[in-house]
């Protein structure tokens, strides 16, 4: 968006023009700040397990069949003292977002009847969820094509952005009342892309594979925020990849004896938390171009890398060592549980407990984690 400086250079030539602009700007600035004050009318999330809030137990559960194990206690212990379908003891950044701008939980979408629009505005008032677990930025066809199994060949990016398609005519009455809505809202997008390479990874694939199609998952979340931006959206807030390095299931995986494989500060698998870094310097060079094609909406990017890898480096301040068994899920009857989940970084191995959710949350709503600065004043 260009500044009022910049703008005011253009008097001589184009006073006319000026006068609307002006007021184009001091109406987006507007926005902008109406919404840094917490005044976001709902929440749109996608994304990946990280994300989730129910959408995967909706879609796997089936009456008369056990429930899966993420169904199961210890998840969601801590907090809804209950399993929620979150991959968690509790709450996730999202929660921690709407709570913060004094919305409820973003409902799961998946599973919800939205037959009418009364009921549909009922269930969703405060936005809609549709992160799932094992979701991809990249179709399951690019993966298919490349020898790669999908476990979740309808949870891409672009499926998640199909089905707020088919909801959001039943929260408005008109097109304007939706794209009101929109511009009105925050929109998460991600965290995503992950999954990109962690199955190609189960595969067995070598990293200089899989850093080749770092360009192409960097492009689809792009092509999401661009085609989310074309449904009204004004403000979104992009998370980076995480530093899959830390993640035990990858230190289980690569145990190596060679010290030096491992970063001295985190004791993180540095080759794979490269992978997370490169990932996350071309998301914000795309990002960078997608805000000079729409300089009305403020693209935020969430730094979860950073906002975690602190949590490695300082554990006696975050939490303690990992203790994981890729044989035994979480939630398995034979499987053991900390005493006291707040203590740790790692929940399962694979994601993460309330606490370490809850700080990097802090670091990027409350801390200097985001790109441009993004400083919401909590209300509760």
């Amino acid at each position: 968006m260009r500044n009022l400086g910049d703008l005011v250079s253009m008097a001589s030539c184009h006073q006319l023009l000026l006068k609307d602009l002006l007021v184009t700007s001091f109406v987006v600035l507007a926005i902008i700040t109406s919404h840094a004050n917490g005044s976001y009318k709902s929440i749109f999330s996608f994304g990946d397990s990280n994300a989730d809030t129910g959408n995967t137990l909706r879609l796997v559960i089936r009456p008369n069949t056990p429930p899966p194990y993420f169904a199961r206690l210890p998840y969601g212990e801590t907090f809804f003292h209950h399993p929620t379908g979150r991959f968690s003891d509790g709450r996730l950044v999202i929660d921690f977002i709407a709570g913060c701008v004094g919305l409820p939980s973003v409902q799961p979408y998946s599973g919800l009847s939205n037959n009418t629009a009364g009921l549909s505005s009922k269930i969703y008032g405060g936005g809609a969820n549709f992160a799932i677990a094992g979701a991809t930025a990249l179709d399951a066809s690019f993966f298919a094509n490349r020898g790669i199994p999908s476990p979740f060949p309808i949870s891409s990016l672009r499926d998640q952005l199909k089905w707020f398609k088919e909801l959001l005519p039943s929260l408005c009455s008109a097109s304007s009342d939706c794209n009101e809505l929109v511009r009105n809202s925050l929109v998460v997008m991600g965290e995503i892309g992950g999954n990109d390479y962690s199955y190609p990874f189960l595969q067995g694939r070598n990293i200089k594979e899989i850093q080749g199609f770092v360009p192409r998952v960097v492009h689809a979340i792009g092509s999401g925020i661009k085609d989310i931006i074309k449904q009204g959206a004004v403000t979104i807030l992009v998370p980076g990849t995480l530093p899959i390095g830390c993640s035990p299931s990858y230190l289980t995986q690569y145990n190596s004896s060679n010290k030096e494989e491992y970063d001295h500060s985190t004791r993180c698998i540095g080759k794979l938390n490269n992978l997370s870094m490169h990932h996350n310097e071309l998301l914000q060079i795309e990002l960078k171009e997608i805000q000079k094609l729409h300089p009305h909406a403020k693209i935020i990017y969430a730094d979860y890398y950073k906002a975690t890898i602190r949590l490695y480096r300082h554990p006696q301040r975050f939490g303690g060592p990992y203790n994981y068994n890729q044989t035994v899920n979480c939630g398995d009857p034979t499987a053991t549980t900390c005493a006291d989940p707040s203590l740790y970084i790692s929940w399962d191995g694979n994601h993460y407990t309330e606490a370490a959710y809850k700080q990097i949350f802090k670091g990027i709503l409350q801390g200097p984690f985001t790109i441009p600065h993004f400083n919401i004043p909590c209300m509760s």
